[in-house]
């Protein structure tokens, strides 16, 4: 196969990885009210790390980790936990579309700001203002002339904006243990860490009620552990290997359309001004801020 081929499939497959996860949103949203935010995270955890086996098997990769990694590791899977506690929390509140756009917009920018503290990155004149206007996209996609104390958590909007600071923070740790664990690695070293500690924070909720629910939430429960969290994630690493990580990274202004387009065909969620617009904003502000030179 020629270079160019190569190229377009990778391409292909990252396009394929991006659709998956807009539509994990929309899967989320459906479960999201049939058992405790608790039981859901675990379930979803247990499934992923169980699901890693034989791509790790293909991959022969060795289940080595030094020290430094592991503590990483540690961090990484409580930022994990945390992001996907309030993944299922607020989606029980929000819509699935919004959601979507506000945290994958957000998560760029978080990382952006919290790499300024903990890589000591410099911040030039077009950083700058990207980050201002991020922080503008930001505002209109949380509404927040109708914000109070009122309503600040009925939307759902203020967990999924915590959502994209955890994400954030485990991108940190993934960057931190970037040199010294393959991401596949630390990838399954994060969910089994995490699905350990949501088996203990899970159990007074009930665990095996699960098997009470039929085979729509199953669907559901399999299409984002293994299709959005191992499948689409494996994808997007092995092609980004293969491109340039710039060029890998603009694949991601995907997932808000995506997200917006199936959570209104699946879930009929219609798309609001305020979400478009701060979309289309907090876009631009991540492609400012990533742009070279």
């Amino acid at each position: 196969m020629s270079d160019s081929n190569k190229t377009s499939l990778f391409s292909f497959l990252i396009v394929i990885s991006m659709i998956i996860w807009g539509g994990s949103w929309v899967s989320a949203k459906a479960i999201a009210n049939t058992l405790p935010s608790e039981t859901l995270v675990f379930w979803r955890l247990f499934i992923t790390s169980i699901s890693f086996i034989p791509i790790l098997l293909f991959w022969k990769e060795p289940l080595k980790i030094s020290k430094s990694a592991l503590v990483y590791s540690i961090f990484g899977s409580l930022s994990l936990g945390l992001y996907l506690y309030l993944f299922f929390k607020a989606l029980i509140y929000g819509f699935a579309g919004a959601a979507g756009v506000l945290v994958t917009t957000m998560i760029p920018l978080s990382t952006f700001i919290l790499s300024i503290f903990f890589f000591n990155r410099k911040v030039s004149a077009k950083d700058f203002a990207g980050l201002i206007l991020g922080i503008a996209g930001g505002c209109i996609l949380l509404n927040i002339w109708t914000v109070n104390s009122n309503n600040v958590f009925i939307t759902g909007n203020i967990y999924f904006l915590f959502c994209a600071v955890f994400w954030a923070l485990l991108t940190i740790f993934s960057q931190k243990a970037g040199n010294l664990v393959s991401p596949l690695i630390f990838s399954l070293f994060v969910n089994v860490f995490c699905s350990v500690l949501f088996f203990f924070i899970a159990l007074p909720h009930g665990i095996l009620t699960v098997f009470e629910q039929g085979s729509l939430f199953w669907l559901n429960m399999i299409y984002l552990s293994v299709i959005s969290s191992t499948f689409a994630t494996t994808v997007y690493f092995f092609a980004s290997s293969r491109l340039s990580s710039f060029k890998a990274s603009s694949f991601v202004f995907m997932v808000p359309s995506s997200a917006v387009i199936l959570s209104w065909y699946f879930l009929d969620e219609q798309p609001r001004t305020s979400t478009i617009t701060g979309g289309v904003i907090a876009i631009t502000a991540v492609y400012l801020i990533n742009m070279r030179g």
